[in-house]
């Protein structure tokens, strides 16, 4: 087992539920976004604490995130997102999980299939994003192959923006408009749609009229939302100093010898590495906190190991705390920055020999 660990605040989390609810309206469920192992944070625990909130509708990408959640025993209603083979929209309607249709031929699919009816599925507009869900010009085609067969029972219909984060975003406007069209196309059409949604983190925010009557927050769940201070973080990733060095002046430190100190150095060894999902990029530039002192990462990330600059620690020693995100030091949107990505690609790629602690 990795000696680094992820703190899991489920505190935190219900405070960010809370704040969620006070941005929309008392008709607007909340679809969580809980793929990618609940971006890091361990989907099951995570679901299991929504479902407590009255939170029960949950987003997954795949077939196995869905089947995951129901095998724990989970009570929710779930949504699959991403790609699903034929063989999954066989089984998912057996378990009553929800799956997503993005391409005409999967409706030809679902019609082909003998003695089932009314299969429940959202389907999936492409409104500008350019990746999953039907064109705009199959919307006719679409509606008439739903309204023809018994098979097919749509019960909510989405799409995405690619830029919501954007607060004065043409682009997204014209997409709520185009959508709203589209709804009032279907609606027109089929009767017993129960959902419209568009609106991710980022729109649930900055764009009031896009809450339509369901929303889907991944990030601000986990309180990684920069834009607004009523959402915590709910995870803190830690570890501890394992060995102390004092190098001097000439000597090098890792792989390459990318560090070479510039005078006398006390130096920590820590137990985390890239394999735990700490970003190589953060080699030389980044930094953590141990004993309430940032301390830089010096040399390379290693696999398993890091070494870092406590110098400036006071008495340091084996044992003491060492936070590499997650506290008021130092956040996951920081170390995002560091290493020129997003805050999702920080905390989806913590790995799973990094124990989960829930709080």
């Amino acid at each position: 087992m990795s000696f680094a660990f992820a703190e899991i605040k489920l505190t935190n989390l219900e405070k960010n539920v809370a704040s969620i609810r006070k941005k929309i309206g008392n008709g607007v469920r909340i679809l969580a976004v809980v793929k990618a192992n609940a971006y890091g944070h361990g989907s099951v625990e995570i679901s299991k604490k929504l479902t407590s909130l009255n939170v029960n509708d949950l987003a997954v990408a795949t077939y196995e995130e869905a089947i995951e959640i129901q095998s724990a025993g989970i009570k929710a209603n779930i949504l699959i997102l991403g790609s699903i083979t034929n063989e999954e929209i066989i089984s998912s309607i057996s378990r009553d999980i929800v799956f997503t249709i993005y391409d005409i031929s999967q409706l030809h699919f679902i019609n082909s299939l003998k003695n089932i009816n009314n299969i429940p599925f959202h389907l999936k507009i492409d409104t500008g994003m350019n990746r999953l869900g039907i064109e705009i010009k199959e919307i006719p085609e679409s509606i008439d192959i739903i309204k023809k067969n018994k098979n097919l029972s749509l019960t909510g219909i989405y799409t995405h923006f690619p830029e919501s984060d954007l607060k004065t975003s043409s682009f997204t406007k014209l997409q709520i408009m185009e959508f709203n069209k589209i709804i009032t196309d279907y609606k027109n059409a089929i009767t017993g749609i129960d959902f419209f949604h568009i609106a991710n983190s980022s729109g649930i925010f900055n764009f009031k009229d896009s809450h339509l009557n369901m929303i889907r927050p991944g990030l601000a769940l986990y309180g990684l939302y920069s834009d607004d201070n009523n959402f915590y973080p709910i995870m803190e990733l830690k570890t501890s100093v394992i060995k102390i060095r004092n190098i001097k002046e000439g000597d090098s430190i890792s792989y390459g010898r990318t560090f070479t100190a510039k005078g006398n150095m006390k130096i920590g060894v820590i137990p985390i590495g890239y394999a735990d999902g700490l970003p190589r990029a953060l080699s030389n530039k980044g930094k953590v906190v141990c004993n309430n002192i940032e301390c830089p990462i010096l040399g390379r990330v290693c696999m398993d190991l890091t070494i870092i600059d406590i110098s400036n620690v006071r008495n340091p020693k084996v044992g003491d705390d060492v936070t590499i995100f997650g506290n008021d030091k130092i956040s996951a949107n920081e170390v995002a920055e560091i290493c020129e990505t997003i805050p999702y690609e920080i905390i989806c790629g913590i790995s799973k020999r990094v124990k989960r602690i829930y709080k």
